[in-house]
């Protein structure tokens, strides 16, 4: 997925703009890097205060007065520590989601319609959270010793069926989608997917402008519900050179089976931190007083469990993901024929996106799925001294 924004001000881009921008892409993402950081930090601390304050066995208990029925016990007591921990984290979500954005303007959003979409948010991640905490500890009470193979491949199963829906589904309970008029720009994306072999349901529009300067181009969905989706703002912004390039980067990841390949690494991600939550159960249920490894006040132990193991997983899966990118830019070069289009469609990402072309590179390395602009910029640079621009391959000889 790509990701652009417009600045509001283009004759400010043309006159000697790029240092203010690259400042203002510098205090941005030094901001959000922050803002990320200290919730890990939170994510570290919170768990680890209810675990070892008694205050998880103490929750458990005053529910259990309540009812003796497991899953009821179960629910409650996720119910209540997801409220109280939004609590703690809700100023910083606010601060990260709306003030943040409109100090750079970059949100369109008024402040009601941040709290509707943060509302909508929550319920979704609370309805997902109690699915997924029901199962774990209805297959921990029924069979202890497999639990996580089964959790697993049902996590796994999750992950494939949402991949479909969320084009259909989940998008749309955020934002409008229309089909993109006829023209010459959904001619050419509709013809670069039939040459490419990537079939897609239709290009739509994404109604982003409401809400955000920022753009987004994407490839959503698989088989029937596969699409082409735009945001309004990127059409507004990229010729249409520019749009096919990025597009025909977005279909190289269905060509090189990028989407299984990442599925593949997040399924073996899944199932290395239950089996790491199921190895900590074992060893540490007695030596921490609970009751059995299906007692639900050792919720915090299994996050915490699972949080390690993302951030051990997290630089991997980045190096990973920045390997897939740079073959997707390389692949979208070769099939376009166009580095000028996709060198500018690069420099307008990050001057309208406020990101840093040449971000740190310990930054890059643990947080960056994408390779850095100026490293993209560059490999668009060295493809046209080797092959030359504005040839474009013909399509009857085209079939990658």
């Amino acid at each position: 997925m790509t990701e652009s924004t417009k600045t509001g001000d283009s004759q400010a881009r043309q006159d000697g703009a790029p240092e203010l921008q690259g400042e203002d892409a510098q205090r941005y993402e030094r901001i959000k890097l922050r803002i990320s950081l200290t919730n890990i930090a939170l994510s570290i601390a919170l768990p680890v205060i209810f675990l070892f304050s008694g205050w998880s066995e103490d929750l458990r208990d005053v529910i259990e007065d309540w009812t003796g029925v497991a899953s009821l016990v179960v629910l409650i007591y996720v119910l209540i520590a997801a409220a109280a921990s939004e609590i703690i984290t809700f100023p910083l979500d606010y601060y990260s989601g709306l003030v943040v954005e409109q100090r750079f303007s970059l949100s369109r959003a008024s402040r009601r319609q941040w709290f509707k979409d943060w509302a909508k948010g929550e319920a979704l991640q609370i309805v997902f959270v109690l699915a997924a905490v029901q199962l774990i500890y209805y297959l921990l009470r029924e069979i202890p010793g497999t639990w996580w193979l089964v959790a697993g491949a049902a996590f796994t199963l999750f992950f494939v069926v949402l991949s479909a829906l969320a084009p259909v589904l989940l998008f749309r309970i955020f934002f409008k989608f229309e089909p993109l008029s006829d023209g010459e720009l959904k001619d050419r994306l509709l013809a670069l997917s039939e040459r490419l072999g990537v079939h897609v349901r239709g290009v739509y529009v994404w109604k982003l402008g409401e809400k955000t300067r920022k753009a987004n181009a994407a490839l959503a969905g698989w088989g029937r519900t596969r699409r082409i989706l735009l945001s309004d703002t990127l059409i507004a912004e990229q010729t249409a050179d520019e749009i096919e390039v990025v597009l025909a980067h977005e279909m190289a990841h269905q060509v090189h089976h990028d989407i299984w390949k990442g599925l593949a690494i997040q399924t073996g991600l899944v199932f290395a931190a239950l089996y790491a939550v199921h190895v900590a159960l074992e060893a540490w249920t007695d030596a921490l007083g609970f009751r059995s490894v299906s007692d639900i006040a050792n919720l915090p132990l299994l996050l915490l469990v699972t949080g390690f193991v993302t951030l051990i997983a997290l630089p991997i899966a980045n190096g990973i993901s920045r390997r897939m990118e740079h073959a997707a830019d390389v692949y979208a070069l070769e099939v376009t024929r166009m580095p000028e289009a996709f060198a500018s469609a690069m420099e307008k990402l990050a001057d309208i996106n406020m990101t840093q072309k040449r971000p740190n590179r310990l930054v890059e390395f643990v947080f960056h799925s994408h390779p850095a602009i100026e490293s993209r910029i560059e490999c668009a640079r060295q493809w046209q001294a080797r092959h030359g621009d504005g040839n474009r391959v013909a399509e009857d000889t085209e079939n990658t």
